[in-house]
This record gives structure tokens, C-alpha cells and sequence, in this order.
């Protein structure tokens, strides 16, 4: 995929873009950054910011016509901000309304403002605090313009006296210009105010520069037809235009000073609390000020963060994330470094960014897509997918398997479990697959994985073989209803294999009111919670058949917050244990928080990550068959493998067909392992017949070190991409390992 493709990912992302308020201002006002220091009650830097917009900040504050306000997302329920009235407190408490100074130095040009209005005040001001020399004239015996219509005299005097305190400005009243070649100036700007002297410049205007036709001469302000506030506007946007000129010569002015920027329309899809009015218009009491500052929104989009455990733990949004993407498809030696590695491994791949997105930003695949490219171009770490694509192949070797107890010509369903239901306990797979048997007699079963684990890997060709090995069965088996248990099954076949139909394991146990349930069930009553898996987000029906289930048990449930549209990963997804586990642990943690009362959940990942976390979870297969406790501990990885052959073996005994030949096994040594250890190897993905691999090479080549004051021995063994170091110890005849860790290093004998 191109940088370009990359890019285009976050264009649609909204966040830090201007507000709409601001982008309706003529004058630009940051009112987020306003609001956020009114919201604290720092009256002082809030008058900062706004004066640094608006210049007057006395006399805009009280004659501004409030576009803002039209443009406010409250406004369409009546709920718009008071902006002006909280601008107005600003310049009222502001502790020091004195201009800052700076030293700039002298610049070597003279520029003439005809008019002493606003836009030709705002012009001077911000040329003089730029050092240009400014010679100012106006035929009034004062300065102000069409202020002495608007607002009392001394208010407007006074707010002008201050601002230009700090600067130098030739200010010439009473003096009328009616010739411009009589100026001696290198730039001149035309503001005469409504009905004033155009002095023939008004055709051939450039509206975007308001330079004229003439070289040098500028015009703008009211005599543009403008109001007042946009008056200003043009007085700052021709100081820039100005300064142009006399640097190089052009007319054409700056761009970023006329392209405004459009409101995005998204502003106002955001959810929007109720929040009524906190003060009266005009109203300067700092409390209710404040009150009114923090019904304002600050319109910053972070849905997707909110409820991303990816954004919150790196800090970041969209537009971040694709840069640090497209940092790592290319870095250059000794320059740049793949900043956004651990990151795009670290998603989920849940998808509920782009769910409660009003833009439908899809950084679930934007990552994904970023895999696949690094994997292409052999620069994804091996090491943080291995493990999940050597169980993958686990699964669809050694442990698949085709089971047709049916002999006619068609069958109506193939059950596909997945890999990980009979990995969790065998007897989720048997028990369901016996009620089917049972109801639907021409039911096969297929043990297998359905390639997620490539998938997130960013490997499509791995992801396709293994589809095609489900494709080819169901193919040869005449074409039947694939029943699927796994929601992410459902999922991945749903994108990649969707000319079969499928229907849910639980919509077909729902519609048997005679199935026979657990005698280990909860009471009658019981309350519990339904967690509904990321992957089951946008199957609506699947969620229903669940709650069907549970109420048909006599179960009471009580909706989570993050169930249904908003169902979010247990922190399984996307295969991040070898990337970040603490993360994975972190993210587990929180949803196990999110109620006190039992998980009732359909995804075996969900159960067995919560319960590895101490929440007391079941499967609904449990409440249906097993009446397993819902303290249940996890399986191991070693003993998820296990339960996989298993449930191979069971089936082949009664007539299954293996796919592939038998496993063969591993060095024939008793072995003891801690129930400490196991949970540490579960984490570092270290299986327990790799330690005995490990063992059983120290043991046969003598290739290992001996500890005379723990009576242990250590020694390492290279397995695949990692080294795997093993301390064990003998007792009575059997192997005791005490610890066990590995690194991505490959160790050398030295000759």
C-alpha cells in the first residue's frame, strides 16, 4: 500500500481541526483555548489569547454581531454559548490589560493608512508592532470611525490609547488625504470607512489580497461593504499583505491569511449534553462565567480515544498514528527509526474506532494494512506473531480433523468449532456437537482454524491456505450451512469465505426448547451480565441469541455499558501477548471491572482472559452442558494444545477422519512444573514441551551449567526465532523446572 493510501486513512479525521465557532469568526479566535483557561478561572491568559485575535479586544467584546453563536453546536437545541458576554468578563477581570511589547527591530520601509477606523487602526497596530514605520491620517479630529455610532466615546478612546501604548505610530488627525501620490510611503492602505474616498482603486480589486491595480496600494474595511468585526479583519489581513509587498514586491498577499476554514459538519454529529444557560447576557459574576465556560464543548473530537485502549495507552489520535504508520513502512538507516512498530502491533483489531466515528475512520484496518505491508516487506518482528501462527498450524495439522458420522450423499451442516472452544474444554465441542447431532443427523464436524491468527499477522497467503482448507471440506461435503461457535470465525468468514452461509451454533440451540441444560446451572434468578465479544459488534442476532438463552435459564440480566454496538475487546484480539503483555493484562483487567456480578459470555477467548484475571466468568456452553465453575481456571497454553488432541483422538476413535498424520511426540521424561511457572510461560508463550525439549538437549549433549549451591542446572536450547533457558533440578527420579525464560537472541558456540 502507497504513503498516499496511508494517508488518506486520517483525512477525514476531525480532531484538532478549528470548531465551528472559530471557523465562523472573521477574526479566528482560539475559542477552545479561551474557554479552557475561563473553564480554570484564569481571566488574565483567557484576555491574552483573545486579544491576540481580535486587538481591541474592549471594543469587539461589546459591538461583535456573535457569528459564533449562529455557528454553535448547542444553538439547535437551544443551548448556544453566550460567547460575547464571556469575552466581555475577560477584558472586565483580567488582571493586566496592557499590550505586550517586543523588541523587534526597525524595518526600513514607511507605510501610509488613510482612515483611522477599525480596519485602518487594526492595520497601523499591527505594522507598527512589527517596526515598519506607520503614518496614520484621518480628517476626523479623532480616531474610532463609525465607533462613535456603536458605542460610547470614552470606552473606544481609551481601548485605543492602550493598545497602541507600546508601539510607534505617526498618528495625523484632521488631516484629509485627496491625493496618494502626494504620500511619501512605499505601501499605502485605503480604509475610509462606509462612503468614503476610493480614490478610483475599488476595480480590478483583489478581494482575496485587497491589493488594487495599482502597485503598492491596498484597500479594505468597511468601505468594502464589511461590518465592523470583518473591518478588523481586513485591517490584518492587508498588514500581511503589506509585508509581502515590500519583502518581494508580489500583490498576491498570504494565503493563510484569506482561505478560511470550512466547518466540518461532523462538529454536529458529536453527542451533545443536556446543559442550559448558567448566566444572563452581559452577566461578569466570575462564577457564572465559569458556569457558562464549561457547558462549551471545546468541540475536539476524541470519540474514537475514548474508547480506544490503544489510543489512550499511546496518547494518540488518528492523524498521529498514520504518521508514526507511514514512519515505519520506510525508515532510513541512521535517520529515522520505526517509531510506530510497537504500536500498529499493539491494536486489538476490534474496530470500534471507525463504530463511533461520525467519519467512519478505520484505523483497525489502516493497521492491519500496515502488517501486511511490513510483513511483505520482511520488516514485521517474526517474534510477535510466531507463537499464534505456530498454533495455528498446530491446528490445522496435528489436531484437525473431519468427522461425517452422516453416510448419505449430502450434508446439511458442517460444525466448525474454531480452535480455541475445544481448546478451552473439549467438552464445549463434544456436548454441542451431540445436541446437533441429535436435532440435525446430517450434521458434519470440522476440527480446524479458520486463519485469524495469520490474519492479524498481516500474512494473507497463510490466512487464504487455511480458509481454503475449511473451503475445500465444505466444497467436497456439497456446499452445507457452516455452523460456527466463534464469533471471530463468524467474523473472518464473514469478509473472506462469504459464499457459504452460515448460521450461529446458538441461534440453532435456542430453537431446541428440549435441549437439556446443566444440572450445575445458577439458581433460577440469578443475576449476572452478558459480555458481548468485540467481534459479535455488528451481529445484532447473535447477541440476541444469547440473551434468548440466558432468559430461557432463568437468568436475570443486567446490560454493560460496553455491551451490544459498543461490545470492546477483553484484550485478546490482534495477538498482542508478545508485543505488550502487560497491556493485554491491563485492558482484561478493566473490562473484568466493569461489574461486580458474573460474566455470561460466548467467546472462549473472553472467558479464559477473565478468568485468568480473576473474574468469575462462564462460558454459555457451561450453563448449557459442562456446569463448569465460573472460577473455572484457564487452560495453559500446553494444555490448550492437549485438549486439542484430545478432542482429535475422541473423534477419531469413533470414525473421524484425520487430515493430517499423528503428532509425534516429545522426549519421554516425567516432568514438574509449578503452578506459578505455568502462568509465567503462559505469558512468554513458552510451552511446556519446548522446556522438555530444552531438557532433554542439555541432557543428551551434556550442554548445560551446574549450580553447586542449589544443586540446579541451567541450559538453553535455540527453538525457532527465540533462545529458551531452562533451570531444573532432579528429585526422586523426576524433573523439577524452577524457572524458565527466553530472548530473541541466537547464542554461538564459540569454536
Amino acid at each position: 500500500m502507497s504513503i498516499e493510501n496511508f494517508k488518506a486513512f486520517s483525512q477525514a479525521c476531525f480532531r484538532d481541526c478549528p470548531p465551528p465557532c472559530s471557523c465562523a469568526c472573521p477574526l479566528g479566535v482560539d475559542v477552545r483555548a479561551v474557554m479552557d483557561k475561563v473553564q480554570k478561572k484564569n481571566f488574565t491568559s483567557a484576555y491574552r489569547l483573545y486579544r491576540n485575535h481580535v486587538l481591541f479586544p474592549a471594543i469587539v467584546s461589546a459591538i461583535c454581531h456573535e457569528p459564533c453563536r449562529e455557528a454553535c453546536v448547542r444553538r439547535g437545541a437551544g443551548q448556544e454559548i453566550l460567547l460575547r458576554s464571556v469575552e466581555a468578563a475577560c477584558v472586565a477581570h483580567t488582571k493586566n490589560a496592557a499590550p505586550i511589547s517586543f523588541n523587534v527591530p526597525a524595518k526600513p520601509y514607511t507605510v501610509a493608512v488613510i482612515g483611522a477606523g477599525l480596519s485602518g487602526l487594526s492595520c497601523a497596530l499591527k505594522l507598527a508592532s512589527r517596526n515598519y514605520g506607520v503614518l496614520l491620517y484621518d480628517r476626523e479630529e479623532q480616531p474610532g470611525g463609525s465607533l462613535r455610532h456603536r458605542m460610547p466615546e470614552e470606552v473606544y478612546l481609551k481601548e485605543i490609547a492602550g493598545q497602541f501604548s507600546e508601539v510607534e505610530c505617526s498618528m495625523h488627525f484632521s488631516t484629509e488625504v485627496k491625493r496618494l501620490d502626494s504620500l511619501k510611503a512605499d505601501a499605502t492602505y485605503v480604509a475610509t470607512g462606509k462612503g468614503g474616498e476610493d480614490f478610483g482603486l475599488l476595480e480590478g480589486l483583489d478581494v482575496n489580497s485587497l491589493g488594487s491595480a495599482q502597485t503598492g496600494i491596498f484597500v479594505g474595511g468597511e468601505i468594502l461593504g464589511c461590518n465592523p468585526i470583518e473591518a478588523i479583519e481586513h485591517g490584518i489581513r492587508a498588514s500581511y499583505s503589506i509585508e509581502k509587498f515590500l519583502q518581494g514586491g508580489a500583490m498576491d498577499g498570504m494565503p493563510e491569511t484569506y482561505m478560511k476554514p470550512q466547518v466540518r459538519q461532523a462538529f454536529y454529529q458529536m453527542p451533545l449534553p443536556f446543559a442550559p444557560t448558567a448566566m444572563e447576557e452581559g452577566e461578569t459574576c466570575p462564577e457564572a462565567v465559569q458556569a457558562e465556560s464549561l457547558r462549551c464543548l471545546r468541540c475536539n473530537c476524541s470519540l474514537c480515544h475514548d474508547q480506544c485502549d490503544l489510543m489512550q495507552t499511546f496518547r494518540s489520535y488518528p492523524p498521529k498514528m498514520v504518521q508514526d504508520t507511514i514512519s515505519s513502512m520506510g525508515p532510513r538507516e541512521n535517520i529515522t527509526q520505526r517509531v510506530g512498530m510497537k504500536m500498529l502491533n499493539s491494536c486489538l483489531q476490534c474496530g470500534l474506532c471507525k463504530k463511533v466515528c461520525p467519519e467512519n475512520v478505520d484505523m483497525e484496518q489502516c493497521l492491519l494494512e500496515a502488517r501486511r505491508s511490513l510483513h511483505l516487506d520482511k520488516a514485521l518482528p517474526p517474534a510477535y506473531h510466531d507463537f499464534w501462527l505456530r498454533d495455528m498450524e498446530f491446528s490445522n495439522g496435528p489436531a484437525a480433523l473431519l468427522y461425517k458420522p452422516y453416510t448419505g450423499h449430502s450434508v446439511e451442516y458442517l460444525f466448525f468449532p474454531g480452535c480455541q472452544l475445544g481448546a478451552s474444554d473439549p467438552a464445549y465441542v463434544t456436548a454441542s456437537c451431540t445436541a446437533l447431532l441429535t436435532r440435525y443427523p446430517r450434521t458434519a464436524l470440522l476440527l480446524g482454524c479458520c486463519g485469524v491468527p495469520a490474519e492479524w499477522a498481516g500474512n494473507e497467503s497463510l490466512r487464504d491456505t487455511a480458509l481454503d482448507l475449511v473451503r475445500e471440506t465444505w466444497l467436497s461435503l456439497g456446499k452445507p450451512q457452516l455452523v460456527l461457535a466463534c464469533p471471530t470465525c463468524r467474523k473472518t468468514f464473514s469478509r473472506y469465505f462469504p459464499e457459504a452461509r452460515s448460521i450461529s451454533l446458538f441461534q440453532l440451540l435456542a430453537g431446541m426448547p428440549d435441549l437439556p441444560r446443566s444440572s450445575d446451572q445458577p439458581c433460577r434468578g440469578h443475576d449476572i451480565s452478558v459480555y458481548d465479544p468485540c467481534s459479535s459488534r455488528d451481529d445484532p442476532g447473535l447477541q440476541k441469541d444469547i440473551r434468548e438463552l440466558v432468559v430461557q435459564m432463568g437468568l436475570t440480566v443486567h446490560e454493560l455499558p460496553v455491551g451490544g454496538p459498543l461490545a470492546r475487546c477483553c484484550g485478546f484480539g490482534g495477538q498482542v501477548h508478545a508485543v505488550r503483555p502487560e497491556f493485554v493484562r491491563e485492558v482484561a483487567a478493566q473490562r473484568a471491572a466493569l461489574a461486580e456480578r458474573e460474566y455470561i459470555t460466548y467467546c472462549t477467548n473472553c472467558r479464559d482472559s477473565f478468568a485468568l484475571s480473576g473474574k468469575p466468568c462462564r462460558h454459555i456452553l457451561d450453563l448449557l452442558f459442562t456446569g463448569n465453575s465460573p472460577f473455572r481456571r484457564p487452560p495453559t497454553i500446553s494444555e490448550r494444545r492437549r485438549n486439542r488432541i484430545w478432542l482429535r483422538n475422541y473423534y477419531e476413535n469413533i470414525g473421524g477422519q484425520p487430515r493430517t498424520p499423528q503428532p509425534q511426540g516429545g522426549p519421554d521424561m516425567q516432568i514438574t512444573f509449578t503452578q506459578q511457572l505455568k502462568e509465567k510461560m503462559q505469558w512468554l508463550l513458552i510451552l511446556e514441551e519446548e522446556v522438555a525439549q530444552v531438557i532433554d538437549y542439555c541432557e543428551r549433549t551434556g550442554k548445560k551449567v551446574f549450580n553447586p549451591a542449589t544443586g540446579r542446572f541451567t541450559g538453553h536450547k535455540s527453538l525457532g526465532l527465540t533462545t529458551c533457558w531452562v533451570e531444573y533440578g532432579t528429585q526422586d527420579g523426576a524433573i523439577i523446572v524452577y524457572n524458565v525464560y527466553n530472548h530473541r537472541m541466537t547464542i554461538e558456540d564459540s569454536l
